[in-house]
């Protein structure tokens, strides 16, 4: 199955819903399945644009304020700069406290997606709690997946905060017969064109004109709860949006289902 390159290719994330549906059982954290068969989905098949600097200081921007999601259920997908051929995808829901996310990897080599790889709590103010597979201890080596989990929510969400064009697309009939099958429904996705002018006149409607400290992302921390389930905590002060913020992205590796 080819990754999305342009709005007429097919998005992997049909093939997710597909997955989901088949192993959401097996998880190591509760998801509904049938909501996310359903959910429509956002591709933002510029990698490199999605990871600059300028959607950086949108992302930023936008985490002063409530998050909110396009649909109270979507998937968004990013398309690997460095790996065309795999991707990311995060599905996203609407909770009374906020958005919860749960981050997926295409895996190209082997054609099949990983078991999930982290879940997400988005709460006010821009905290976020986020949690690894419970069989992994080392928190170093989950550290650059909580980073893209996070970041990938945050900057998919700035983008559609501004007038970001979107070219909504339908799969074709002949292509829904087979995930059909499974239970797959929910057949519209819309692919982002993200234009630099765009991020930097929405960048400059929102940076005002008094200065004050500079919005920042504290490091992000581990959290013992009770029952000896473990969270990893990432923490922002919000300053002047206008002056910058610290939101990093990584590549990740998925694994197979346990």
């Amino acid at each position: 199955m080819t990754p999305v390159t342009s709005s007429r290719m097919m998005p992997l994330a049909f093939s997710l819903k597909r997955h989901v549906l088949r192993h959401a059982h097996r998880f190591w954290c509760e998801i509904d399945a049938k909501e996310v068969a359903t959910a429509p989905i956002y591709i933002f098949p510029d990698g490199r644009r999605f990871d600059s600097d300028d959607v950086e200081r949108l992302a930023t921007s936008n985490l002063a304020g409530t998050l909110k999601l396009p649909h109270p259920h979507c998937i968004f997908e990013l398309q690997d700069p460095e790996q065309p051929e795999a991707c990311l995808a995060s599905y996203a829901r609407a909770t009374e406290a906020g958005v919860d996310s749960f981050l997926f990897r295409f895996l190209p080599e082997r054609n099949c997606w990983s078991d999930l790889m982290a879940a997400v709590e988005f709460l006010p103010n821009g905290v976020a709690e986020v949690m690894g597979h419970p069989k992994e201890q080392d928190p170093n080596h989950y550290a650059p997946t909580f980073e893209a989990a996070t970041s990938m929510v945050w900057r998919a969400l700035g983008l559609l905060s501004i007038p970001t064009p979107l070219a909504e697309q339908q799969l074709s009939p002949l292509r829904r017969r087979s995930f059909a099958k499974d239970g797959v429904r929910g057949w519209t996705y819309r692919v982002a064109d993200i234009q630099p002018h765009i991020i930097a006149s929405a960048l400059a409607e929102r940076s005002g004109s008094h200065a004050s400290p500079r919005w920042h992302i504290r490091r992000g921390h581990w959290r013992a709860l009770a029952g000896g389930r473990r969270v990893f905590v990432r923490e922002c002060e919000v300053g002047d949006i206008a002056r910058g913020g610290v939101i990093k992205d990584y590549q990740v590796n998925g694994g197979d289902l346990p």
